[in-house]
């Protein structure tokens, strides 16, 4: 698959200070709480049993304040962190759940800054999961891999995020049948990945400037699933019209995805579009595509977003925070009202 670099929306893009101690946070584990706060913690089958500390470090995060509780959880090669909502109870009914990925070269830490969904979560209620990619063993630059694994690239990241997605279902008041995906970039591409290969245990997926690797899409074995994509129209780094090469290595464009999801969900292939309202009042908008009557109800959605690059799309009022008011939809917003409506049995 093609670099895919995952690019800050400007006002919001951290200074190489910033970058480093991100990175020297994560590895040295600076502002955690030094208590385990796990230790009764019930490990997989497999063995695999992160052990989880307080976050306490100070993270620029957009919108804010965040109110609930951030933990990292680490192995001995492998992080992610879990966010809990301001009203979260390891008592009562369980909490609908998500993974935020990450872009390729980025960091669980990046996405958390500027996605937006903390704050949705405490609105909410529900529980996010930042995991952290590895490096890729050629190419280099965290990412996850949505390509044969082999020679150039062993990195198995359907095995990591399904045994995170188990151990945080046997550890947390979670609802698996409520578990969700999201991702910017190489994020988006995983994202897919996972509905096709872990189907049973994604209600649906949501991506944001990435799109479905050839081998994804020629490899894909999924049940009738809930999908959101939301593209920009001169986004160079995932064209939307996509790039393969002649050898048949590379990514489909997004017409070609939402063609494959709407057939494999069963939908009516005639679907409803409406013009986005010009909320930044810049002259364009966009459209919202949506495929409906399909199988269990699911639906296939596309946000096409005029004069939009790789970028991630939120409306939040200009202010010294770092709103900057650019675009017509917020993503964060749009996404989790979406995976409210689904579960694993399709609309519920």
């Amino acid at each position: 698959m093609a670099d895919l670099k995952e690019l800050m929306p400007l006002s919001r893009a951290m200074n190489k200070s910033f970058l480093l101690l991100v990175f020297l946070s994560m590895a040295l584990g600076c502002g955690e709480s030094s208590i385990s706060d796990n230790s009764n913690s019930i490990p997989l089958e497999t063995g695999f049993n992160p052990k989880c500390t307080i976050y306490n470090a100070t993270i620029t995060i957009y919108p804010s304040p965040y109110e609930g509780t951030l933990r990292r959880c680490s192995t001995s090669d492998r992080q992610f962190y879990v966010y809990l909502p301001e009203d979260y109870s390891e008592v009562g009914p369980s909490y609908p759940a998500m993974f935020s990925l990450h872009g390729y070269t980025s960091t669980a830490l990046t996405n958390m800054s500027y996605t937006g969904f903390m704050k949705q979560a405490d609105i909410n209620d529900f529980v996010i999961i930042y995991p952290q990619g590895l490096v890729h063993e050629t190419k280099g630059g965290t990412h996850w891999n949505t390509d044969e694994i082999g020679p150039g690239n062993s990195v198995n990241s359907i095995e990591f995020l399904e045994s995170v997605l188990d151990w945080v279902g046997q550890n947390y008041n979670v609802d698996l049948n409520r578990f969700f995906s999201a991702g910017m970039s190489n994020g988006g591409f995983m994202s897919y990945h996972l509905a096709c290969n872990i189907t049973s245990k994604i209600s649906a997926i949501a991506s944001v400037t990435g799109s479905m690797s050839v081998f994804s899409y020629d490899n894909c074995n999924a049940q009738p699933t809930s999908v959101m994509q939301i593209h920009g129209s001169v986004d160079t780094v995932v064209p939307y019209d996509g790039t393969v090469s002649a050898s048949g290595v590379g990514f489909k464009g997004i017409e070609d995805v939402m063609e494959f999801w709407s057939t494999n969900n069963v939908c009516n292939l005639e679907p409803s579009i409406e013009t986005l309202p010009d909320i930044s009042a810049n002259g364009v908008s966009g459209t919202h595509r949506i495929y409906s009557e399909c199988a269990n109800d699911v639906e296939v959605q596309l946000y096409f977003l005029e004069g939009v690059g790789h970028d991630w799309p939120e409306n939040y009022e200009v202010d010294e925070n770092g709103g900057t008011g650019l675009y017509d939809i917020n993503s964060a917003e749009i996404i989790w009202t979406f995976f409210n409506n689904f579960d694993q049995l399709g609309k519920r």
